[in-house]
């Protein structure tokens, strides 16, 4: 690693500085101001030069700021979602231009030149960072985040249990907990949100996602060890009045999502997102007992609303947009026929419950000072309410959590960009465990600064934070340091290097494990874990001819572990240790995904990965694999249209053996899944205001034939719900309907 950074340092130096640079702002036409002509800034607009790796975004004010070279040509490509593409023939000695961008105007038929791309990699971030569009998030059901990530060979999903549900992602081989999920860049679900959040995303309220490896900036806090998911909602500024979708599949699972946008003046503008579903059925098909039967439903049934309203003011010095949400989720599962108010464990059922009451609210300004700096702040504040029981074991707890992060950016020429900041990040869970009772309290005051370099071919981006964790009484140091080169005219090699930190909330985290007769045994003496990160990416683009072109992407990223909090199941099948850990553990992660434009006009593109995970851990005195880490996995992923009225969306995956942990049934010896296939299969017909489509989802029902041990004994001392490494789920057709008006 040390040799890689000596590379890139003489690249860093060698690189010329003086080159051109072109300036300009890129506008958008009011629509609340008809007949007048009046346009005001597009912040977060993409420009680039076309056929190449080099480009920028605007800034809060719609101002961007973009090397220029003999060999980049005059041809500027300027794009955003919901507006047409514009492309500007840029003559020497232009600069400080000013482009307007006009909204896609519907027509009494639909026009489409080509197909958007479902997924893509960024050429122009320093960070590896991967974009899933909205045409991506409907190449699949999507309806939660969960579902989101089936095409995707960076993130894996799996559940949690046999028994509630809760789904969890996995990332450079590392567990869901070391990946930052953030809410357009602020902190979103953490902590008592763990086991469940993926399922508090409808995926009809997202406008992308970004998903990006390593350690991220400073900005973002002294977390994201494996990375960064982003999520991005629909906005005000681009938002249709009104967007519908309903879902419906074999299982009577029912799902509806209104979105609403107005503009209540050329400044000001709110949308609100309404979310309703739910699942009423014993559905058991899944198991070991009688015709593939274990008594236990496959799913529990469930009862969701979900809403958020937010709103957007742009001002031309000032920009805001303040977000509100609402979470009410209900969950029974267990044994079919469990019914909360009239069965207990006492009359001999095993059943579920989980009731969720949850309050969010975010706010970003921004304040432009004067044309080279201005200052950010991000507020949010959560608060939840949580009810639940696993069997005869009950968990309750309340969670209060408060976020603050002010930045300031300088950018005093062309090629350097300065920002600084102070960040304040509060967290107050306390948890009832049957009888017992515990408080997490902790406060994270911090101060960060960061420095970015940027010409047309080598970016730097190098910063330190400071925190101190009054919890730990810890202070907390975090470097990082991202760098980008383009190689070639069409390749370029990125590098990062980072420190991150996790306050890990132990049985807040691991909820599924009282789906289980395991004794959870805590060690007070818990700490913050603490690991470096190390990354490498290339990415190239080969072309075909004008309107084809191939992507090639390979990422090679390191974990290692200084401190670690180890949830041992390896020492006893009865027990569950948690408890901190300096012994050796590691994850190294390669991936190799290409992208290949079969037909041109994205008429057909094909999606071919493979990815490895190499992660281990010391449990009970041993260097072994860390359980329910998939060591392998391919994809491919097909998306054809036709007529551009027909689409057709087919996702192929392999997924590879996982360690299990220590069971009654395996006794202590190493144990490792059955590899399974996973297909998911979608076609959709276009119409003028509307979209119907149907898919089907595992279609050839590869399930976990034996997902609950001791299934017939809930109560005795062998039941096990968790050892989950495979889909619970069998074949399921659905139909629906995405209406735009």
């Amino acid at each position: 690693m040390k040799h890689l950074f000596f590379i890139f340092t003489l690249l860093f130096l060698s690189n010329s500085v003086f080159s051109q640079t072109l300036t300009g702002t890129v506008f958008e036409y009011d629509a609340n101001a008809r007949g007048t002509n009046k346009t005001k800034p597009l912040p977060f607009a993409n420009v680039y030069w076309m056929n190449t790796l080099k480009g920028t975004t605007t800034d809060d004010f719609g101002k961007f700021s973009l090397p220029r070279t003999s060999a980049d040509g005059n041809l500027l490509v300027v794009s955003f979602v919901g507006y047409t593409n514009d492309t500007i023939d840029i003559k020497s000695g232009d600069n400080d231009i000013k482009i307007i961008l006009s909204q896609n105007i519907t027509l009494d038929e639909v026009q489409i030149i080509q197909r958007q791309q479902g997924s893509y990699i960024s050429r122009i971030s320093s960070l590896k960072t991967e974009t899933i569009t909205a045409v991506g998030l409907c190449q699949l059901a999507c309806c939660d985040l969960a579902e989101s990530f089936e095409n995707s060979a960076t993130v894996d999903v799996g559940y949690a249990d046999a028994v509630s549900g809760a789904k969890q992602i996995q990332m450079l081989g590392l567990t869901g907990l070391y990946t930052q999920l953030m809410y357009e860049n602020m902190p979103f679900v953490r902590g008592l949100s763990a086991p469940y959040g993926l399922s508090y995303v409808p995926g009809s309220f997202m406008e992308s996602i970004q998903i990006s490896k390593g350690t991220a900036s400073v900005l973002n806090g002294f977390e994201a060890l494996a990375g960064q998911i982003n999520l991005e909602y629909r906005k005000p500024q681009t938002a249709d009045p009104w967007f519908i979708n309903l879902y419906l599949n074999n299982e009577l699972k029912s799902e509806i999502n209104v979105i609403n946008n107005t503009r209540i003046n050329e400044r000001l503008g709110t949308t609100t997102f309404v979310h309703g579903s739910m699942f009423d059925r014993d559905m058991d098909h899944v198991g070991v007992g009688e015709h593939g039967k274990d008594g236990f439903m496959d799913h529990p049934k469930y009862k969701k609303l979900n809403l958020v309203n937010r709103w957007s003011y742009d001002g031309d010095r000032y920009r805001n947009i303040s977000t509100l949400m609402f979470l009410i989720d209900d969950k029974e599962g267990g044994q079919v026929g469990f019914k909360p108010k009239t069965n207990s464990y006492e009359q001999g059922v095993w059943g579920f419950t989980n009731r969720v009451n949850r309050a969010q609210a975010f706010t970003k300004n921004g304040f432009q000072l004067n044309e080279t700096s201005n200052i950010g702040t991000q507020l949010s504040g959560t608060y939840m309410d949580m009810k639940a029981a696993y069997g005869k074991e009950t968990y309750d707890a309340i969670e209060k959590n408060f976020y603050a992060n002010f930045i300031y950016e300088n950018r005093w020429s062309d090629v350097h960009k300065f920002n600084a900041g102070v960040s304040f990040q509060y967290n107050d869970i306390e948890e009832n465990y049957n009888v017992s009772m515990s408080k997490f309290r902790e406060s994270v005051p911090g101060v960060f600064s960061q420095y970015t370099y940027f010409t047309e071919k080598t970016s730097v981006v190098a910063g330190l934070r400071y925190d101190y964790n009054t919890l730990y009484k810890q202070s907390l140091i975090t470097p990082r340091l991202h760098m980008k080169h383009d190689v070639f005219e069409h390749g370029v090699i990125r590098a990062s290097i980072g420190k991150a930190y996790r306050s890990p909330i132990a049985l807040a985290e691991n909820l599924g494990l009282m789906a289980s007769s395991r004794e959870i045994d805590i060690n007070p003496k818990l700490g913050l874990e603490d690991a470096w990160n190390y990354g490498i990416n290339y990415y190239h683009i080969f072309h075909i001819n004008e309107d084809q072109v191939i992507t090639l992407s390979f990422d090679a990223y390191r974990t290692d572990f200084r401190r670690q909090m180890v949830v041992d199941l390896d020492q006893s099948a009865n027990a569950a240790l948690f408890y901190m850990s300096d012994q050796k553990a590691y994850a190294n992660n390669f991936q190799l995904e290409t992208k290949i434009d079969v037909l041109d006009d994205n008429r057909w593109v094909l999606t071919l990965a493979g990815r490895y995970n190499d992660s281990k851990q010391t449990t009970n005195g041993k260097l072994q694999d860390k359980i329910y880490v998939s060591k392998w996995k391919f994809l491919m992923v097909n998306n054809l249209t036709f007529n551009n009225k027909w689409f057709i969306d087919l996702t192929s995956q392999y997924n590879g053996k996982v360690r299990l942990p220590n069971t009654s049934v395996n006794k202590g010896e190493t144990e490792y899944s059955e590899p399974y296939p996973m297909f998911f299969l979608q076609l959709t017909r276009r119409f003028r205001t509307f979209d119907v489509y149907v898919g089907c989802e595992n279609i050839f029902s590869s399930t976990q034939k034996d997902p609950i041990i001791a299934h017939d004994d809930p109560f005795g001392p062998n039941f096990d719900a968790t050892v989950i490494y495979g889909s619970l789920m069998p074949r399921a057709f659905y139909v629906g309907l995405r209406l735009t008006l």
